[in-house]
C-alpha cells in the first residue's frame, strides 16, 4: 500500500470521515485531498505534518507502513473523541471540560481509597 492509499483507509475506515471533514480538519480543500488520495498529486510535507498533528498519527505509518497507526497512547477511541469534541460549539467544549475535570477528580479520589 503506498502513503496516499494508507490516507484513504485512515480517513474512512479508521476514522470515519468523509473527504470533506478530514479535509476542513487538516485545512486542505476537498479536491486536494480526493487529489492526493487518489495519488494524481504527491503528498507534501506539510500535508502530512498536518496529518499527523491532528488526528496523532505516526509519520512512519504514512509513509511507510509501519505500525503502529497511532503515537503511543493514542487509539482508534481517542481519534473518535477528538472527531466528536472537534464538532462542538465553544460553549460545550467548556461544558465538557468541566466534566471531563469533574471525572478526573472523582477517579483520583476512588484511586486513593
Amino acid at each position: 500500500m503506498e502513503a496516499y492509499e494508507r490516507i484513504k483507509y485512515l480517513r474512512k475506515n479508521v476514522l470515519d470521515l468523509n473527504q470533506d471533514d478530514f479535509s476542513k480538519r487538516i485545512n486542505i480543500s476537498r479536491s486536494n485531498l480526493g487529489n492526493i488520495e487518489t495519488g494524481k498529486i504527491n503528498l507534501t510535507e506539510r500535508v502530512l505534518s498536518d496529518i499527523c498533528r491532528t488526528f496523532q498519527v505516526k509519520k512512519d505509518w504514512i509513509t511507510t507502513g509501519i505500525e503502529p497507526i497511532f503515537e503511543e497512547g493514542n487509539t482508534p477511541l481517542d481519534a473518535q473523541i477528538l472527531k466528536l469534541y472537534s464538532s462542538l460549539t465553544d460553549e460545550n467544549k467548556k461544558y465538557l471540560y468541566g466534566y471531563i475535570q469533574r471525572l478526573f477528580e472523582e477517579q483520583q479520589t476512588t484511586m486513593q481509597e
